[in-house]
């Protein structure tokens, strides 16, 4: 309950001003950490999905690869299209919100280049990503 309610919250604070979408994308990061189980599990769930180079690149230090739409959707599935149900929005608007937006989310919660870095990822992570995304 305390995680819709900071969710709802930092929703409300945070505008997406530009309507370029960032929000949402954060807002269904946040979803599909929650349905996986944890960061680590959605990052195994790429991973395992034909995306394990693509999805080191975004923890890794080094350039992020960019993924298509296409690929998310294959890798994520069912999750995905619920996470999307939950944020009124289709697949393919989340398959390719997520497409823009993933590589910059994981990368942003792993500044070492660690996965382990994303563990105990909470609102609080998802408020500074936007804020800095914001602030750009």
């Amino acid at each position: 309950m305390l995680n819709s309610l900071l969710s709802a919250a930092a929703s409300s604070l945070l505008q997406d001003t530009d309507g370029d979408g960032q929000i949402q994308a954060v807002e269904l990061f946040n979803q599909l950490v929650q349905q996986n189980g944890g960061v680590g599990a959605l990052l195994n769930q790429l991973q395992s999905g034909d995306l394990a180079s693509v999805a080191q690149s975004w923890i890794g230090n080094g350039a992020n690869a960019s993924v298509e739409p296409s690929q998310i959707q294959n890798a994520l599935g069912g999750s995905l299209g619920q996470a999307a149900a939950n944020l009124g929005l289709d697949m393919n608007q989340a398959s390719g919100l997520l497409a823009q937006f993933l590589p910059q989310i994981i990368n942003s919660i792993t500044p070492n280049g660690n996965a382990a870095d994303a563990d105990g990822f909470g609102m609080d992570d998802i408020v500074k990503i936007a804020m800095q995304q914001m602030f750009k």
